[in-house]
C-alpha cells in the first residue's frame, strides 16, 4: 500500500511532469471512485482546470487546481496514477482519465478497487486534513515529539506510530523498520519506553521514510510511479517480509512474522526483546 514515502514520489514526479497542464476532458469509467461532490460534478469542475501545484498531505495525493479546487487521492493497496505517453496505456482496471493538453493523458487504475477521490475547495480540504497529526518530516515532528505525546499511554507502540492522528502517513512498512533500527519490540507498551528508545525512535522514523523517498519507494506487487516504475526500497528493507532471514543486525538470531493488532509485523526478537532493555532502564532510573 503506498504510504508516505510512495506518495511523496508520485507528487514529485506530478510537480515535475504535469504542473501547467489543462484537463481537456475527464472520463470516470468507474464513479465508485468519487467520494465528493457527485459523479457528474466531479468531471465537470476538472474539464478545462489547469494543474498549478502537487502536495502531499499523509496518505493523501492532492492536486491543486487553478479553479480552486484539489483532486485528493487516496491510492489505498493499488493506486496507480499513470502519465500517458511514455506509459502505454492501459486498459484495464480504469477509475479515472484525465486527458490533457499536448497529447497527454493521467489514467487512475487500481486492480483493487479501493482508491477513492474528493474535489474539494480550500475549506473542504482543511476539514478533511483537520485529524491529521504532524508530517514526521516536517518541523512540527519535532526531537521529543512521540515521546511528548505517547509517553502516558498504556497502548503498543506499533499501534499508536501507525494512528494517523499520531502521525501522519506512517504505515505498516516503515513502522516495522522503525521499530527494529530502534530495537523496540511492537508490542511494548508506550508508557514503558525509556528515554533512549524515545530518542532512537524518534531518529528512526524519519531516516527510514528518508530512505523510502531516496529510493523511490517499496514495491511488492501493484505500487509504480508515474512512468509506471517500481520503487527500490525493497532491495534495502531489514525486517519487513524478510521471515526467517538471518538478522541484519549480526546478533545471530533470525526474523520472525507475528501478528500485531490484526497486522503482519516483522522482527528480530534477541534485537527487540518483548520485556524490554532491562540493564538500560535500570540505568535511566538512577
Amino acid at each position: 500500500m503506498p504510504e508516505l514515502p510512495e506518495v511523496e514520489t508520485i507528487k514529485e514526479d506530478l510537480r515535475e511532469l504535469v504542473v501547467g497542464s489543462r484537463v481537456g476532458g475527464a472520463e470516470l469509467p468507474y464513479p465508485t471512485l468519487v467520494e465528493q461532490p457527485s459523479p457528474e460534478e466531479f468531471v465537470r469542475r476538472l474539464e478545462g482546470a489547469r494543474v498549478v501545484g502537487t502536495r502531499r498531505r499523509a496518505k493523501h495525493l492532492v492536486v491543486d487546481l487553478d479553479s480552486g479546487d484539489a483532486l485528493v487521492l487516496q491510492l489505498k493497496i493499488g493506486g496507480q496514477f499513470l502519465l500517458v505517453p511514455p506509459v502505454e496505456e492501459p486498459t484495464t482496471a480504469l477509475m479515472l482519465v484525465l486527458r490533457l493538453d499536448g497529447g497527454r493523458g493521467l489514467f487512475l487504475r487500481d486492480e483493487t478497487g479501493f482508491t477513492r477521490a474528493r474535489l474539494l475547495d480550500a475549506d473542504g480540504l482543511e476539514e478533511r486534513f483537520a485529524d491529521l497529526g504532524p508530517e514526521p518530516l516536517g518541523g512540527e515532528f519535532h526531537d521529543g515529539y512521540l515521546r511528548e505525546e505517547l509517553g502516558g499511554r498504556r497502548a503498543r507502540i506499533k499501534g499508536l506510530l501507525l494512528d494517523q492522528k499520531v502521525v501522519a502517513g506512517v504505515g505498516n512498512i516503515y513502522v516495522d523498520e522503525a521499530l527494529f533500527d530502534a530495537r523496540i519490540h511492537p508490542t511494548r507498551k508506550a508508557n514503558a519506553l525509556t528515554e533512549g528508545e524515545w530518542t532512537r525512535l524518534q531518529s528512526a522514523v524519519k531516516e527510514n521514510l528518508a530512505a523510502g523517498i531516496e529510493h523511490r519507494g517499496t514495491t511488492f506487487s501493484l505500487y509504480r510511479d508515474v512512468l509506471g516504475r517500481k520503487g527500490h526500497h525493497q532491495d534495502h528493507l531489514k525486517v519487513f517480509v524478510q521471515a526467517g532471514k538471518p538478522c541484519p543486525g549480526g546478533c545471530g538470531g533470525r526474523v520472525v512474522k507475528e501478528k500485531v493488532g490484526g497486522r503482519a509485523t516483522f522482527l528480530c526478537p534477541a534485537c527487540q526483546p518483548e520485556n524490554g532493555p532491562e540493564e538500560e532502564g535500570r540505568l535511566e532510573l538512577e
